[in-house]
């Protein structure tokens, strides 16, 4: 397998990132990832190790993430709305981002898989973007989702996508999302998701799931922080408790890097300051702490 940054140099050669051996699948069952909510917790006793180790499975990571913020609808409140453009900007040029470099791909995959050859670096925000739904629905699927974000690429309302691009999509208080079976804000207050969860693939669209459960500013914050970080670097999070390729960093049984933590830091931009998640660092064995800047 070519490095990950080659293959897609150009787009002669983007059949070069189908992969050309059939490493292990990760197994569809079990855990999800997911933000998950309390009551999940209670109800299914997966709960995140308090001290474990960090591994790469293969897959890529963003070395540049292009961030799109995506209102879905004209109901999303306006606290929303008019916060997550700062917010998300700040986010993408921050030291909360420049710690993850430590989880490169420069390296070999468990199971041999090769390593795609990338490296965390700040990314961009590319703007916020407002939809008029194609589906009016108030119940929708992670399907109805994937198909909502094509379409609204596809009519040029969003930006078009590649392998570096992250659709946050944030939802009104009264849409309530479905995931394999789970429910926004019951059982989950956010994920993040690939719509080609089995490779690697240059149409893959990437997309984090914002959900509002009538809780704070800050607490929106805190889960797409928690998304953001693990879309960077698990692009591809098949669902399953037993993580392989395409995953990229997961536990051992399927953990990504926030799920670890719960605690909280303060992302400071200017006059502005944000509640963002911690995160699970292998270079130290333990979950980040303090607090971040962002020119």
């Amino acid at each position: 397998m070519h490095a990950f940054s080659s293959r897609l140099a150009a787009s002669a050669l983007a059949a070069t990132l189908l992969v050309s051996v059939a490493p292990a699948r990760a197994e569809r069952v079990g855990g999800y990832h997911i933000f998950p909510t309390p009551e999940y917790i209670a109800r299914t006793g997966r709960v995140a190790p308090d001290a474990t180790t960090m591994l790469y499975f293969g897959g890529s990571v963003f070395s540049r993430a292009k961030v799109v913020s995506v209102v879905g609808g004209s109901f999303v409140k306006p606290t929303i709305v008019d916060g997550i453009p700062g917010f998300s900007r700040a986010l993408v040029k921050s030291t909360y981002t420049d710690q993850m470099a430590e989880y490169d791909t420069f390296r070999t995959g468990v199971g041999g898989v090769p390593g795609t050859e990338q490296r965390i670096h700040r990314g961009s925000f590319l703007g916020q973007f407002q939809i008029t739904p194609k589906h009016h629905t108030k119940q929708l699927t992670d399907e109805l989702i994937q198909q909502e974000l094509r379409f609204q690429i596809k009519s040029g309302v969003l930006p078009k996508h590649d392998v570096r691009t992250l659709y946050m999509v944030y939802f009104p208080s009264d849409v309530t999302i479905s995931l394999f079976g789970l429910l926004s804000c019951r059982d989950f207050g956010a994920y993040h998701f690939a719509t080609n969860d089995t490779e690697m693939t240059p149409t893959n669209i990437f997309y984090s799931v914002e959900p509002d459960c009538n809780s704070s500013f800050a607490s929106i914050t805190f889960a797409a922080s928690h998304e953001y970080v693990e879309a960077t670097t698990d692009n591809i999070p098949t669902p399953g408790s037993n993580p392989a390729f395409p995953q990229a960093w997961n536990t051992s049984d399927g953990f990504e890097i926030a799920d670890l933590c719960g605690s909280s830091g303060t992302l400071s931009a200017g006059a502005k300051s944000y509640t963002v998640t911690q995160y699970f660092l292998n270079s130290t064995g333990q979950c980040s702490t303090g607090n971040y800047t962002s020119p």
